[in-house]
């Protein structure tokens, strides 16, 4: 291959994780590197292009898929999708792909194959997640997605807890798990700041209420306040990212995870690389897995007295949250995430280790001239 690698990323914005990984290319002149996506209702809205394609309805839309699909296909090389989502409904642009000899990662995230019927055995709080894309109803579709996918695929990452949603219906030599891509960070972007305050502000930022648990927390809090507990309550939900950000650096000194899932997502990586204690329900074999792990135990049972240890022992948070930090850089490092990423890409496509650098452009909606 002697022109640059071209990679593909889209067609869904699921945290900005395929801008981030689009632009380390593009800076390191690895590839020449593009995330587009169909739509964006995310609090980032940071793709390269987007199509908007929400704006059109029945056949337009449809049509504006498959040329967007036949566009890509002669441009790319590899095609990294992301969420389970692909450029035509029901996955029917991946044999086309692999016919066409393009390699293709998937990165799954969470409720896209999270399993209700993996939950029940392992999660005592799986019931009080049966809402929306966690409904045990949807299962069978999820199976049926991963099953697909993973005739067409080369490899799928998975890690922390997605694994075992990921091996119940995918082959493993199929399934990457020590790529930790999804919650890669640039850790010079986050500055920690390990000051805490005698009135601690508490934080707790849902994407979904029901899903992290928010009735529990607020209520387990409305408990120490009665209790005459000092302390401040901030609950973001659907603020801007880069608000968040500096709330998380500049104002908490106590965060609020999730109480139901058993997992950590982007709430919980921020934080600890900000170096804020940060509490939530973390599943025993995930804990197994990740022994330095610093995030405090907290069930719907023992909120309220893990919430009272962290207010009264200020010492605490401070060894906690740099605790958290020390986590972040040994596990969240974008350059070392990436670049195994990279190393993935290129075993697949079948290339040296080191290329010539590729040219670095903005990226122009697929069918326009270079």
């Amino acid at each position: 291959m002697g022109k640059a690698v071209r990679i593909f990323h889209g067609t869904e914005n699921i945290g900005g994780i395929g801008r981030y990984l689009a632009d380390w290319q593009r800076e390191r002149k690895k590839a020449v590197a593009d995330f587009m996506v169909y739509h964006d209702e995310t609090n980032r809205q940071n793709s390269h292009v987007n199509l908007h394609l929400e704006r059109l309805n029945g056949w337009n839309r449809w049509w504006a898929q498959w040329h967007f699909f036949w566009a890509c296909l002669f441009r790319y090389d590899l095609f990294h999708f992301y969420f389970g989502k692909t450029f035509l409904p029901f996955g029917l642009d991946l044999p086309i792909l692999k016919l066409f000899g393009k390699k293709m990662v998937f990165s799954y995230v969470g409720s896209d194959i999270r399993l209700y019927e993996v939950d029940r055995h392992r999660n005592p709080y799986h019931e009080l997640r049966k809402v929306g894309r966690q409904h045990p109803r949807l299962d069978g579709r999820k199976k049926r997605m991963m099953r697909w996918q993973s005739l067409w695929f080369d490899r799928c990452l998975a890690s922390r807890n997605l694994y075992e949603y990921a091996r119940a219906v995918i082959p493993e030599k199929k399934i990457v798990r020590h790529i930790w891509a999804n919650t890669a960070m640039n850790l010079e972007e986050f500055v920690p700041n390990y000051e805490t305050k005698s009135v601690p502000v508490i934080v707790h930022a849902p994407t979904n209420p029901i899903t992290k648990g928010t009735p529990y927390i607020e209520q387990a809090l409305e408990e120490l306040k009665a209790e005459g507990y000092a302390f401040e309550y901030r609950k973001l939900h659907k603020v801007p990212n880069l608000e968040a950000r500096r709330i998380y650096r500049e104002e908490a000194d106590i965060i609020v995870d999730q109480l139901l899932s058993g997992g950590f997502g982007t709430l919980a990586m921020e934080a600890m690389c900000y170096g804020k204690p940060v509490c939530g329900f973390v599943l025993p074999e995930l804990r197994e897995s990740l022994p330095d792990l610093p995030i405090v135990q907290c069930t719907i049972e023992t909120i309220k007295q893990q919430l009272v240890w962290l207010m009264e022992h200020p010492e605490e948070r401070v060894r906690l949250g740099r605790a958290g930090r020390a986590f972040a850089e040994a596990h969240y490092d974008r350059e070392k995430n990436y670049q195994a990423v990279w190393d993935l890409y290129l075993e697949l496509l079948g290339l040296p280790d080191e290329l010539p650098d590729a040219p670095v452009r903005a990226a122009k909606p697929a069918g326009e001239d270079e």
